[in-house]
């Protein structure tokens, strides 16, 4: 029977590309190329004005606060400390009161209310942010000439019950509100796209002036839709179907029109927040300090702070999406990095060179994808099979009927599998097909071709498989259960690697998540600190059998520090230092003493009589002192490195603790790595050689102020009387 081979395609291993068009083959995956995209237009339909201005779905409150409606038409408050956009309760849960159903602008009041334009009703709320109350709604109105009348809602009735269902909309002939602003000095601005106007309101709701726009030099405005007000009181409108953007003064007469975004430049309320064309955003001026969240377990106990930011604290920007959600970065780039004006391309087509599977006529069984196609991507898989050897160049000049294709248009579980469906050869060329829309493109990272076909189909009677298109297709076929059969028995397969500490899932230092390490050491008592990096713990668990032999040995005691450090410490036991002296027979220095009852402090009468001079010695032979005053003491000298810290202390003394003898007194010492040239320097004496010690680099390393550069050199000179070659030795 011939093995099972799988060819594997990946940035790690390669992609084996042999053409290559559109397509960028790289670390992190096959991905459409980058190219340059288009810029926000400045008379966007939002009202963003080519980014300079918030977007009417977005709102900027003080201090940094920022509102966003999502698709669904909750309001979510972005929290700077969480960094994140979280949903505002009485706005965000569904079903939400008339005048809050269907939002499609926001503003911010300086008067601490958030204004909400409802689409169904036609009506604006102000909400007020502390508490989440309506403080106030005016709307629908009816339009009579320049004028408004307000108009009850239509309260929608369930024709079966006769009772109200609680949606409401305008009445017919109602007007027509598309988005609203606020201007310096509260007032209320809403752009009525069925008059032609632009409604102006104070802050209780009262229709004051309304505005067309129009001066000697410049016609009123038709259909205004999106609206945004600069600091200074300017307010830029958007007209439907219109590339031009009407510039208005603070009267509300149009100053002049423009489709160049640097004549209207100016500060639009964007500061530290950018959006791109679809729909990203980006937030910069993040806190300093990191937040961090302490949970209690169902006893009480305080567990680990948990980091609450997805974002490393040195990135510079935030990114999310126009639903809010987070946009993280890779584990190569964790920073996401915005690419002003780039795009993708809409196609891209890469063909791999020949996979050969060593034997003629082998039927190719299946191609496992590893990949994210989202929504507006598309993903197509062709392959070719040939028994003979062709060259690049005469498959790329194959006719499109030679290859049999699958197509993916979505795929939300992260992997595809496909049967391979040509027919029987001993070479096969894979052609990848990603297309987009422009802005987003699909990505595979990895790719697995298994060869030969091996189905539960040969377990039935040959009388199914005697018809080559019939066996080919029953094959496939079966093909679907033995993958379903595959996925049920996965758990089965990888339980062995649960009770193995070098494969069993372990989560990372700090943090939460699927983690059978700390399960595993509970069977043999081990109890982990989960703080430990996983590398750690491991090895602690895979050499638990041998250190439990060893416990309570000075072996044992040195191979546990050793598991934790990775650095073979050093003990010494103050027994074996000797440092009481015989006359005559000894030599004094600073950690010798004479022995003598100072040492010891017995209670003597007129000698160690006084409090405080004397110590409880408990039934010892004195002639015993000189060896049980050390006795069960030791010092155990660790070696560290740069990043070492009270956090790795406390757990070394953890170890200490659990590994040395109860009646054993251990002092930890800890030997970092100094060598100070010119100091008090004694090799051998008082230099630690450190092992992890970062070599200097050019650019990088930094000399430290005791650290004087020589100046150059004094020339060579030959002194009267010397010979060059006779007396004379160059170094």
């Amino acid at each position: 029977m011939t093995p099972r081979r799988d060819f594997r395609l990946d940035g790690r291993i390669g992609w084996r590309a042999a053409a290559s068009t559109g397509v960028s083959a790289g670390r992190d995956g096959l991905t459409l190329a980058a190219i340059p995209g288009t810029a926000i237009p400045l008379a966007a339909p939002d009202g963003s004005l080519a980014g300079m201005a918030l977007p009417m779905h977005v709102a900027a409150g003080p201090e940094g606060t920022l509102f966003l409606l999502d698709s669904s038409g909750a309001v979510l408050a972005w929290d700077p400390c969480l960094e994140r956009f979280a949903p505002i309760a009485c706005l965000s849960v569904a079903p939400r009161r008339p005048g809050l159903a269907r939002p499609v602008a926001l503003a911010w009041h300086s008067a601490g209310d958030l204004l909400v334009l409802d689409g169904d009703t036609k009506s604006v709320t102000a909400i007020r942010v502390v508490d989440g109350y309506p403080r106030l709604s005016f709307g629908p109105f009816a339009v009579e000439g320049d004028g408004l009348r307000a108009v009850p809602a239509v309260v929608e009735i369930d024709p079966l019950s006769g009772c109200a269902t609680g949606e409401a909309s305008a009445p017919p002939g109602a007007w027509d509100p598309v988005d609203l602003g606020v201007l310096p000095d509260g007032r209320i601005v809403v752009s009525d796209r069925a008059a032609n106007l632009l409604r102006v309101f104070d802050r209780r709701g009262c229709l004051r002036e309304s505005w067309s726009g129009a001066t000697e030099d410049a016609p009123k405005l038709v259909r205004p839709t999106a609206l945004a007000i600069a600091n200074d009181g300017r307010i830029a409108v958007v007209e439907e179907d219109e590339d031009a953007v009407a510039v208005l003064d603070r009267d509300g007469r149009i100053v002049a029109r423009f489709t160049d975004p640097g004549a209207i430049a100016g500060d639009w309320g964007r500061a530290g927040v950018a959006f791109d064309l679809d729909g990203t955003i980006w937030i910069s001026g993040r806190r300093d300090a990191p937040a961090y969240r302490i949970g209690r377990d169902c006893a009480g106990q305080c567990g680990a702070p948990e980091p609450v930011c997805l974002t490393p604290a040195h990135c510079a920007l935030l990114a999310f999406d126009s639903e809010g959600h987070a946009i993280l970065g890779t584990p190569r780039n964790p920073c996401p990095m915005r690419a002003d004006m780039t795009g993708f391309a809409p196609t891209g087509t890469l063909t791999t060179g020949a996979l050969d599977s060593g034997m003629t006529g082998t039927v190719w069984d299946r191609i496992t994808l590893d990949l994210s196609v989202l929504e507006g991507t598309t993903l197509t898989v062709e392959t070719f099979v040939s028994d003979a050897p062709l060259g690049d160049i005469e498959v790329a000049a194959l006719d499109a009927s030679a290859w049999t294709a699958s197509v993916i248009a979505r795929d939300d579980e992260g992997r595809a599998v496909l049967a391979i469906r040509s027919g029987p050869g001993r070479h096969l060329w894979l052609r990848l097909t990603l297309a987009g829309d422009g802005k987003t493109t699909p990505c595979v990272t990895g790719i697995t071709v298994t060869s030969p076909r091996r189905t539960s189909a040969r377990l039935l009677p040959a009388t199914y498989s005697a018809e080559p298109v019939s066996a080919d297709f029953l094959a496939r076929f079966m093909l679907l259960f033995d993958q379903l059969r595959a996925e049920m028995l996965a758990p089965i397969d990888a339980l062995p690697a649960l009770f193995d500490p070098r494969a069993t899932p372990a989560a990372e230092a700090d943090t939460s998540g699927e983690d059978f390490l700390d399960w595993l050491a509970a069977w043999i008592g081990i109890a982990l600190d989960r703080g430990w990096s996983v590398e750690r713990r491991r090895r602690l668990v895979r050499e638990a059998p041998a250190l439990f032999r060893i416990r309570g040995t000075a072996l044992g005691l040195k191979r546990h520090v050793a598991v934790y450090t990775g650095v073979e410490p050093r003990l010494v036991e103050h027994f074996r230092l000797r440092r009481w002296l015989a006359l005559d027979e000894a030599q004094l220095d600073g950690n010798a003493q004479l022995w003598g009852p100072d040492i010891v402090r017995r209670l003597q009468l007129d000698e160690y009589s006084e409090i405080g001079r004397f110590a409880l010695v408990d039934g010892d032979n004195p002639l015993t002192d000189p060896v049980g005053a050390y006795a069960h003491r030791a010092t155990l000298y660790v070696p560290v490195g740069e990043g070492f810290g009270d956090r790795d202390l406390a757990a070394i003394e953890n170890v200490v603790e659990a590994a040395a003898p109860a009646h054993v007194v251990v002092d930890i010492r800890l030997m970092r790595p100094r060598f100070i040239i010119g100091c008090d320097l004694l090799l051998g004496v008082n230099t630690v050689l450190g092992r992890d010690i970062r070599t200097a680099r050019a650019d990088e390393a930094v000399l430290g102020e005791p650290v004087v550069l020589a100046g150059p050199p004094e020339p060579f000179t030959l002194g009267p009387g010397l010979r060059l070659g006779a007396d004379t030795i160059l170094q």
